[in-house]
């Protein structure tokens, strides 16, 4: 069997991790075409110039292919894993949102002596409004004059 140098071609170095899901997609393309030529041919030993003509037909282009299918299967990947990332963060800052919202709603929220509280001023403003009219009317005097005598 004759020399390949696909990977080279397609792997620039070991960080190269497009390139190398682009060998896998040439390893699966080389695969299913040893496959269709076994069935073809009714044979487990594929002869040698049968390869050679695969390996010459995976041409620069075709390399480009599947360096594109794999740079394009790594955004889908990259894509799905960010939206579950993105899905997570909206839960826990909803969370996190509601929670703050009910601490502040709580401390917000009057208490029993506030309410109290205000009762006994609004009393203490009415009977000063009542007493600040009949003052000013006159009524204040006849009133007492009334009571007293």
């Amino acid at each position: 069997m004759a020399y390949s140098d696909i990977y080279s071609r397609l792997v620039k170095d070991d960080n190269d991790v497009a390139g190398q899901i682009a060998y896998s997609i040439y390893k699966r393309t080389k695969t299913e075409f040893v496959a269709k030529k076994q069935a073809e041919l009714g044979v487990m030993v594929i002869p040698e110039d049968i390869f050679e003509e695969f390996y010459a037909n995976q041409t620069d282009y075709v390399l480009d292919l599947y360096r594109n299918q794999a740079r394009r299967m790594m955004r889908e990947f990259l894509n799905a894993s960010y939206e579950d990332e993105i899905a997570e963060e909206k839960q826990r800052l909803s969370q996190e949102y509601c929670t703050k919202y009910e601490k502040l709603a709580e401390s917000v929220k009057p208490s029993f002596w506030y309410g109290v509280l205000q009762s006994i001023t609004a009393s203490f403003l009415f009977i000063l409004s009542g007493y600040i009219i009949l003052k000013m009317s006159g009524s204040w005097d006849i009133l007492l004059n009334n009571l007293f005598r």
